[in-house]
């Protein structure tokens, strides 16, 4: 009964080396997280800051973990135009755009946008957010780097603990 279970639930087994994949995505996703430094850079943005996650993902009993990365970027004032400039270079270094916020009505004046380049997902806000009645971040550009499949297995009990110290700043390439 129970392997009818595990199989009926889609879980993938845990692989014999969880970190080595979990480190095998984070390097993805750092490399990924570089590449937008860099176009960030390239769009006339040069202070952003970029730091890489570990998260649980799953529940027990089939616990999992992923990595994940974010980046912080000063946009200023016209975040419709730094938008732009950040597009056409996120274009030049073979990022595409999905029709992820198609029926999203969203104010042009902050705009977002989700883009892929193979198994990463890019996805990018302006304008900041609203908490707790206090806006922060009006004049910042949030970006979130993923990768595909991104919910590593992992044995039951407290194994997040031991990949915390894969999360870290992303530093730019130059």
């Amino acid at each position: 009964m129970g392997l009818l279970a595990f199989l009926l639930s889609g879980c993938s087994p845990v692989p014999s080396n969880p970190r080595a994949v979990l480190e095998a995505k984070a390097a993805a996703i750092d490399s990924a997280t570089q590449d937008v430094l860099d176009s960030l850079h390239a769009a006339g943005l040069d202070d952003a800051t970029a730091k890489g996650h570990v998260d649980g993902c799953q529940s027990e009993p089939t616990p999992g973990v992923s990595y994940r990365a974010g980046i912080s970027a000063k946009a200023g004032s016209d975040l419709a135009g730094a938008f732009d400039a950040l597009v056409e270079q996120l274009d030049a270094s073979g990022w595409k755009p999905t029709d992820a916020y198609r029926d999203v009505e969203t104010d042009p004046a902050k705009p977002m946008g989700r883009f892929v380049r193979d198994d990463i997902t890019l996805d990018v806000a302006t304008g900041g957010a609203s908490s707790g009645g206090v806006w922060y971040g009006a004049d910042e550009m949030q970006l979130g780097v993923t990768i595909k499949d991104y919910c590593v297995r992992v044995p039951d009990g407290g194994y997040i603990s031991k990949v915390r110290d894969l999360a870290k700043d992303i530093l730019p390439r130059s």
